[in-house]
């Protein structure tokens, strides 16, 4: 029976390994997600800066192409009051090249100040995409040292689960079967019993199976837990226990001792 135990416990640790192992294959992509999405969102902001340059540059083109027509329109009045011969002709033209010279002068003013601030804009998204570059190759090695890990990861998990199935084959079905239902539900499924106390749960195992579990000669269950139990010295090595033979004996009825005050106390 101690072979068995010793079993289950080893076939717990390769459980617990392969569990911790997966949740670190699964911690990874998530990771590498939330870095990606980190991209997308500074890609776009970046888009939309370079839309609304677009429009500033398209907005200029339209401002240029309207003071190209009232510097046109003002040579015309310079002409119409060149050709005038009656004081009304005269005063208009003059009133019209003084209009078109203000509207003409305003959208000089705010072309220069487009074509300033245009050019701000571009060095300030030349910076930010090569910022988003070295994020976007940030992540692309990131995401081929994840694929390396995980797959390093993977290895390891294999071959856990290959010794596992060999430890599988020497415990017998009811007692595996025992064992992978108590893990379904509790995820520890074995505990040891140390100084009378299921390790798992913490509570103090009666005096009668206590003295059972000393023995090993059956399967037992916590009854409050209802995990499987052994005393831990059970799977200590022989000459230790060869050592400590007369200790045992000695731990042993006082451990038994005190489940029984434990007991009363309760």
């Amino acid at each position: 029976m101690r072979d068995q135990l010793k079993r289950l416990e080893e076939l717990q640790k390769h459980d617990a390994k392969i569990s911790e192992l997966t949740e670190q294959q699964d911690a990874i992509p998530k990771k590498i997600e939330a870095t990606e999405n980190d991209l997308a969102r500074v890609e776009g902001l970046l888009a939309t800066e370079r839309s609304q340059l677009d429009d500033a540059r398209k907005y200029l083109n339209e401002q240029k192409n309207l003071l190209e027509m009232e510097n046109v329109q003002m040579a015309n009045a310079r002409h119409k009051l060149s050709q005038a011969k009656a004081v009304r002709e005269s005063s208009a033209a003059q009133r019209e090249i003084e209009h078109t010279r203000d509207m003409a002068q305003s959208r000089e003013n705010e072309i220069k100040k487009l074509i300033e601030a245009i050019a701000v804009k571009e060095r300030i998204l030349e910076e930010r995409a090569a910022e988003v570059k070295t994020l976007r190759d940030s992540i692309a090695a990131d995401q081929n040292a994840a694929r390396e890990k995980v797959d390093g990861l993977q290895v390891q998990v294999d071959k856990l689960k290959q010794e596992r199935e060999e430890i599988t084959k020497q415990i017998p079905a009811n007692v595996l079967k025992r064992y992978s239902v108590i893990r379904t539900r509790k995820g520890q499924a074995i505990s040891a019993v140390r100084n009378g106390t299921c390790s798992a749960c913490n509570m103090n195992i009666p005096p009668q199976l206590f003295n059972t579990l000393r023995r090993a000669n059956t399967i037992e269950s916590c009854p409050y837990c209802l995990r499987i139990i052994y005393w831990e010295d059970i799977l200590k090595p022989a000459d230790s226990e060869k050592s400590e033979g007369g200790t045992d004996q000695e731990s042993g009825g006082d451990a038994t001792a005190g489940g029984k005050a434990a007991a009363g106390g309760d």
